[in-house]
């Protein structure tokens, strides 16, 4: 709004209209935005405590699962002949590893031709995967177990184009190309190890000379009815012995000999090595230390949000909030319970070692968590998990904690609706913001107008008053 003011009296109105609009405004946006700061702090705690309960319950949901306790590890005695790794399903045990030999692919080399655009005459290759009986060096007989035919035709007949239409059809077989000097050979390899992997390569319709002579495509044959590559190393299988007892393996991952073991052939061994599966403790009481740290991390951070400082008179941000109150009051309690039906010593965290001062820090004892693992491994499971007690299934601290803080965290939990509510109060925050406004310009508006028409008033006032000074100058008698 434009207007020229203060004519008849003086004043200043838009002086005394800003003035007298901030007097108003001034005081309510400083409320506003103090609840929206509080808001926003409200919003920033409760989303900081769900992330660190979020921790919580994931440290809390890994000790709910019974195998957590049930972690192995593995060492070879000497890693440059054989790897082990296990999973917690092996049983502990020792066991004396000798390789006699490891699973080889078979590898089949061509002729050499002085370049890779060298044609090779026309035909088809099969390709046949399976296990041969030989006779010497060649095949007497085989037994496949999958073949694929391959054409050779003018458009892929170079050395390299017979390379690319072996490769292209999934005939498990890799091809390749090798420089020896200034000659090409092909080779070729079994895509996986062992004897029943190995191949035999027929030819049929050779355009130049027979399907089995050294000429044409059946430079590429090697099968009992003629072979004219040369076999550099056969396809075989592993040989080892555990403890003693002879096993054989199509390749040098072994996976079906011990249970939840993986064993990792890297070399022929001259004398036994040892390998050694055992139950990890270490692992099982670093998830328990994690378990511990994540409660504190969420202890304090609540201790912190709703704390009260009488020295300087503040408050945390969540200091007397009921939910705040509640969700820690219920964890704390499943952390202090006994948890009924187990059968053995260890029925609280206490047993174990854990324990949680005045403060609300949890401590760990790792030396007595690993004798009570020692002793009784199950049981300190079942403390955690749940297990079978009787034919009764017992639910252990873990799991029940698991459960509680996921009924927290879910859609439509406590503080999903919390923070559904606080945004709410933003949204009302905004509102109240528009509405003053609105109201801000309306109150200046009619201030404006009061003090204009006022002014008007004056100027009326004024210039009546100085029509009148006037006449009665007119009036007085003249001096001669």
């Amino acid at each position: 709004m434009v207007a020229v003011t203060g004519t008849g009296s003086g004043l200043d109105i838009d002086g005394l209209v800003l003035g007298l609009v901030a007097a108003e405004q001034v005081p309510a946006e400083s409320r506003l935005n103090l609840k929206e700061t509080n808001v926003n702090a409200l919003i920033s705690a409760f989303s900081a405590t769900k992330s660190a309960i979020t921790d919580f319950e994931s440290a809390a949901n890994k000790l709910a699962t019974a195998s957590t306790f049930t972690q192995s590890s593995a060492t070879s005695s000497d890693a440059t002949k054989a790897t082990i790794s296990s999973t917690s399903s092996a049983s502990d045990g020792t066991y004396q590893l000798a390789v006699t030999n490891l699973a080889t692919a078979q590898t089949l080399a061509s002729g050499t031709f002085s370049a890779t655009t060298d044609t090779l005459g026309t035909g088809t290759l099969s390709i046949a995967i399976g296990t041969p009986t030989y006779s010497g060096s060649t095949y007497s007989s085989f037994s496949q177990t999958s073949s694929v035919d391959i054409t050779i035709d003018s458009s892929n007949n170079t050395l390299a184009g017979v390379r690319d239409a072996i490769n292209n059809a999934n005939a498990g077989v890799n091809a390749s190309i090798l420089k020896n000097g200034s000659n090409y050979q092909l080779f070729l390899v079994s895509e996986s190890t062992g004897a029943s992997n190995s191949m035999s390569i027929s030819v049929s319709g050779d355009s130049s000379g027979t399907d089995t002579d050294n000429t044409g495509l059946s430079q590429l044959a090697f099968s009992s009815a003629g072979s004219q590559l040369t076999q550099y190393a056969a396809g075989a299988d592993a040989s080892f012995s555990i403890n003693g007892l002879s096993v054989s393996s199509s390749t040098n991952t072994v996976t079906d000999v011990i249970d939840g073991v993986t064993l990792n052939l890297l070399s022929a061994t001259s004398s036994a090595i040892t390998l050694e599966v055992k139950t990890d403790n270490d692992a099982i009481v670093g998830d328990v230390q994690t378990f511990v740290d994540e409660y504190n991390a969420y202890a304090v951070l609540i201790n912190d949000y709703t704390k009260y400082d009488a020295a300087t008179g503040t408050s945390g941000i969540l200091q007397g909030d009921s939910l705040a109150r509640s969700v820690m009051a219920q964890i704390r309690a499943e952390l202090g319970s006994q948890v009924t039906g187990l059968s053995g010593d260890y029925k609280s965290l206490a047993d174990i070692g854990i324990s949680i001062d005045e403060s609300g820090v949890m401590t760990l004892n790792q030396a007595t968590l690993k004798t009570a693992l020692n002793t009784a491994p199950s049981d300190v499971a079942g403390l955690f998990s749940t297990s079978t007690v009787n034919g009764v299934s017992v639910e252990g601290v873990a799991e029940k904690l698991e459960t509680l803080m996921e009924s927290f965290l879910v859609t439509g939990g406590v503080f999903d609706s919390r923070n559904t509510s606080l945004s709410g109060q933003l949204t009302d925050i905004t509102d109240d913001r528009t509405s003053l406004t609105r109201r801000m310009q309306s109150l200046e508006d009619r201030l404006y107008a009061q003090l204009n028409a006022m002014d008007s008033l004056l100027a009326e006032i004024q210039t009546t008053g100085d029509f009148l000074t006037q006449q009665f100058e007119s009036m007085k008698p003249r001096k001669d």
